[in-house]
């Protein structure tokens, strides 16, 4: 058995082909697309700098907490997540909500509101109108994807700063990826047509940030007029912001936190104390005894032991709500305590099958399929689907850059369809562009890593096929996730090797409890239909070679004119 880029081929298939041909893959080059994979587990903004601390803000070890923290996780409202029964008419939230939001909810073709939304627009909406003598409780939502969370939570907000009188920096929404945060940013764009509202966007690409991006200078030195209302961002900037910017977050209300699981992985980059010390400054963080969590975490940025009357704090300064949505949630107490939320309460989208643990939904409208067969078989079994299933839009999940990159150059010998690879080796311009011909129709698959995928929000993805076999059971949910999305319907094709069948069969077991093989449905393909394909597949294979050494070629050429410009 022989590997060739990063597919093992049996011998029978192409002769010439030994072990000695994956050693014709200079070390260098799979150390660059190693590189690739290594940054996207470490840095998910493209910025590969940690955060350092600065002022008086000290990193303090924390012993692990002993009291369960997550009691509000599992009593939680919930709310029917059925888009078929359970949404609501367009009328019964309209009313309540501003003119021109409406007029801009009807031009983006709105005609009904999710449950996600029938639930959390009227909650957020009251959470942030009321008057409150104490720090109000955070709201922490877990509904699957595609189910509407961004108009949950981008609806409300708007409304309530529509008649603000004065444009200060009042939210803050933070995204884990670069284009997950600018498609959020277009979303709050087209909510804000034909208001005074101001959006401001910056994430790992952008260009270096001055102050004029935050305020104008007036003829009076001492007055700025600010020009953001609503910040959307990625936690990779806010170092960025505290350093070279007279950042103001004095009037923050709101922290909206997308993708909570994901950030909350992100800790060490401090993200979250960076921005409360912006708002708090390095003294009173709790605002009354009263108030102070059950545990005492004095590590923790809004714990103060000192006695402060929660009146007299709320004549000093404004509370923030903060918002978590995501489809899958961690329960390590750890993690949760690592957010500072206060109080939380915990709304969950209640679907139809009551196996699946509260931490992790499937889509209702998603058939899953599983296919067994030998490793070196794999590509032949993604071409068999591509061909014959007939899918208009297929979002192929790998395992690694390399993994991906690979597998795409040799699709697009073999495939009849168009195929692009996703990654952190693209610039944002160039995924970008990715994703428009992708919802176009121009492309039919993209292959693409599980730290890249979460950015793409693509409608009409009608299939989700798991290349390489997620790591756990998050990794599947945020795969298939993709598809089946606002109601619609959706399949998700998992290719396993039978060694793999256990890790497998565990995921299942995680998600769908006991029956979990009633879930999967066998996706048969007779080893007949594959014989037709293997002549093709062969010169692909040897194509491929070839082309991979042109690549090594290219690149030792770049590297020795940079290392001679260098000098």
């Amino acid at each position: 058995m022989a590997s060739v880029c990063g597919l093992n081929v049996p011998k029978f298939q192409i002769q010439d082909i030994s072990r000695q041909s994956e050693m014709d893959l200079d070390k260098k080059y799979r150390n660059s697309l190693q590189e690739s994979d290594n940054q996207e587990q470490l840095d998910f903004n493209n910025e590969t700098e940690n955060f350092v601390t600065i002022g008086n803000l000290k990193r303090i070890r924390s012993s692990r907490s002993t009291v369960n923290l997550n009691d509000w996780l599992h009593n939680s409202t919930s709310f029917s997540g059925d888009l078929q029964s359970n949404s609501s008419d367009f009328d019964d939230l309209a009313l309540s909500l501003d003119t021109k939001l409406v007029e801009n909810l009807k031009d983006l073709k709105i005609r009904k509101f999710f449950p996600v939304q029938k639930e959390l627009i009227p909650i957020i909406s009251k959470r942030l109108s009321e008057f409150h003598l104490a720090r109000p409780r955070d709201v922490c939502v877990l509904s699957p994807t595609g189910t509407g969370k961004t108009f949950a939570y981008a609806i409300p907000l708007i409304n309530y700063l529509m008649h603000r009188v004065v444009t200060r920096i009042r939210a803050i929404v933070i995204l884990p990826v670069n284009d997950l945060a600018k498609q959020v940013h277009q979303v709050f764009q087209s909510l804000c047509k034909n208001t005074t509202l101001k959006i401001g966007l910056f994430i790992g690409s952008t260009n270096k940030i001055t102050s004029n991006d935050f305020y104008k200078t007036t003829s009076n030195p001492s007055k700025k007029l600010y020009t953001i209302d609503i910040l959307v961002m990625t936690p990779g900037k806010i170092r960025e912001l505290i350093h070279d910017v007279d950042f103001d977050l004095s009037s923050l209300e709101v922290m909206i936190i997308d993708e909570a699981d994901r950030l909350m992985n992100e800790t060490q980059f401090q993200w979250l104390e960076f921005i409360e010390q912006l708002v708090y400054g390095s003294k009173v963080k709790c605002f009354c005894p009263c108030f102070v969590p059950k545990v005492k975490k004095q590590h923790a940025i809004n714990f103060e032991e000192n006695c402060v009357c929660a009146l007299k704090a709320r004549f000093q300064r404004k509370f923030i709500l903060k918002l978590l949505f995501s489809a899958t949630l961690s329960t390590d107490p750890e993690k949760i305590d690592s957010l500072s939320l206060h109080d939380p309460i915990h709304y969950t989208a209640k679907i139809t099958d009551t196996d699946i643990g509260p931490q992790q939904i499937i889509p209702e409208n998603l058939k899953e399929y599983l296919v067994i067969y030998d490793e070196d078989k794999k590509p032949l079994i993604l071409w068999n689907i591509i061909e014959n299933e007939k899918y208009s839009r297929i979002l192929c999940f790998t395992n690694s850059v390399y993994n991906s990159h690979r597998l795409c150059q040799l699709m697009k010998k073999i495939s009849t369809i168009k195929v692009r690879e996703f990654s952190s080796r693209q610039n944002i311009q160039k995924r970008t562009k990715i994703l428009k011909r992708f919802a176009s129709g121009s492309i039919q698959m993209i292959i693409s890593t599980d730290m890249t995928a979460r950015g793409i929000d693509i409608e009409g993805i009608d299939c989700v096929v798991c290349y390489d076999l997620p790591r756990n059971e998050t990794a599947y949910i945020h795969r298939i996730g993709r598809t089946a999305r606002a109601g619609k319907f959706g399949t998700a094709i998992t290719i396993i090797s039978p060694n793999q069948l256990k890790h497998f069969n565990i995921i299942m077991r995680k998600l769908h409890r006991n029956n979990g093989a009633e879930k999967i449905e066998r996706m048969a393909i007779k080893t007949s239909k594959l014989k037709p394909m293997k002549l093709i597949y062969k010169r692909a294979l040897l194509e491929l070679k070839s082309d991979a050494n042109e690549e090594i070629i290219k690149l030792k050429f770049r590297k020795k004119l940079k290392k001679s410009n260098q000098s």
